[in-house]
């Protein structure tokens, strides 16, 4: 499971929360989710993958927000992820964003793609060896170059921030943030420095 994740990160062996942890969750919550339960065994103390930019939140300390549990946020608490209660055994629930603890709106159809769209940002958010380290500022045709030589992944980020992300190998994301700023990064540097023969040679200005 989390084979796309595995890849894109080079990440050979799990690194997860105990057995004992995740039940004690399961018992503290009355169910868990089993994507997400999975997930906090194989991959959940990866710290570039789920502490980079924004946080994966332990299995034993998830956020009660009403009708809502909180699993994942942004860095300084400016959005949260979460999975309604009621879906707390749905094998792989929507996930919902909100920016205030209070309004939640759809993120994501599923878990599964809720973190695979966060592994990607996560990745492309300097959490792999090989990264474009700035950020840069992407018009009209830089966004059309994107789009004609890269495949569009098939899940994103909406609600926070509307990120999308490219890539023609399993081991690199080129990250589209709100539009117009573009981050790269390539867990094998051969395939990093493609993307960084490409992205130079459209003549890119910082942010």
């Amino acid at each position: 499971m989390f084979e796309e994740i595995r890849e894109l990160f080079a990440i050979h062996a799990d690194n997860g929360f105990s057995q004992e942890e995740v039940d004690a969750a399961y018992k503290k919550y009355g169910g868990l989710s089993e994507i997400l339960k999975q997930y906090y065994l194989q991959l959940g103390r990866y710290v570039p993958l789920n502490q980079q930019q924004n946080r994966l939140v332990e299995p034993g300390k998830l956020i009660d927000a009403g009708a809502y549990l909180i699993f994942y946020v942004e860095n300084q608490y400016v959005a949260q992820w979460a999975f309604k209660k009621c879906d707390i055994t749905n094998p792989n629930p929507p996930v919902y964003c909100a920016l205030d603890e209070k309004t939640f709106k759809l993120e994501c159809e599923t878990l599964y793609d809720f973190l695979l769209a966060m592994a990607n940002f996560q990745a492309a958010s300097w959490g792999l060896p090989f990264n474009s380290e700035d950020i840069y500022y992407l018009d009209g045709d830089g966004i059309s170059q994107i789009t004609a030589n890269y495949m569009k992944k098939p899940y994103e980020l909406r609600q926070w921030i509307p990120i999308s992300f490219y890539g023609n190998h399993g081991d690199e994301v080129v990250c589209v943030l709100g539009g117009d700023q573009l981050l790269y990064a390539s867990s094998k540097e051969e395939h990093f420095k493609e993307l960084d023969c490409f992205v130079g040679q459209m003549n890119l200005e910082t942010l």
